[in-house]
């Protein structure tokens, strides 16, 4: 290209931008007008808005005095002993569904650890599939794992896990 057609494409693209520039300049005025001009809701209004919707509007004074006493009717509410029995059973009852969950865990050719942690971690048999896989990586268990079906069950330790799958 010449160096008149460099100069006619830099006084094309000067012109482009300066009508671009202008127009946003412009019509961003008057969008700014236009927003200015917005109509503030009354009080009727938003009251028949809330009644429309079934809600009700209270002050922050009245908010806050619902949530006080809220609050002190739930620490009222159960003595000490009780929640302590309930606590005692609720335990023995997650010990007990603790030591029911078993599960088999098939492990196919071309399966990664990783994808082997992620089974487990679903199933509800560890609770980090990250964590899992990195104690397989740093103590070798990932270059010895074995295809097949392995029963295992919540509350082993990564080592029992580990030892189950590489059999």
């Amino acid at each position: 290209m010449s160096k008149k057609g460099f100069q006619a494409f830099a006084a094309g693209m000067i012109v482009a931008t300066s009508v671009l520039g202008g127009t946003y300049l412009l019509s961003g005025n008057q969008q700014a007008a236009e927003a200015g001009t917005e109509q503030e809701l009354s009080e009727n209004e938003v009251e028949k808005f809330l009644t429309s919707k079934q809600q009700t509007a209270i002050s922050i004074d009245e908010y806050e005095e619902l949530l006080a006493t809220k609050n002190a009717e739930v620490t009222e509410e159960a003595p000490k002993e009780k929640t302590t029995d309930t606590t005692q059973a609720t335990e023995k009852t997650e010990e007990k569904k603790e030591e029911v969950i078993k599960y088999n865990v098939t492990i196919k050719a071309g399966m990664t650890t990783s994808e082997v942690s992620d089974l487990l971690e679903q199933n509800g048999i560890i609770s980090d599939s990250f964590e899992f896989d990195q104690y397989l990586i740093k103590n070798n268990y990932h270059t010895k794992v074995q295809l097949g079906t392995f029963e295992v069950q919540k509350g082993m330790s990564h080592n029992q896990l580990a030892e189950a799958i590489t059999r």
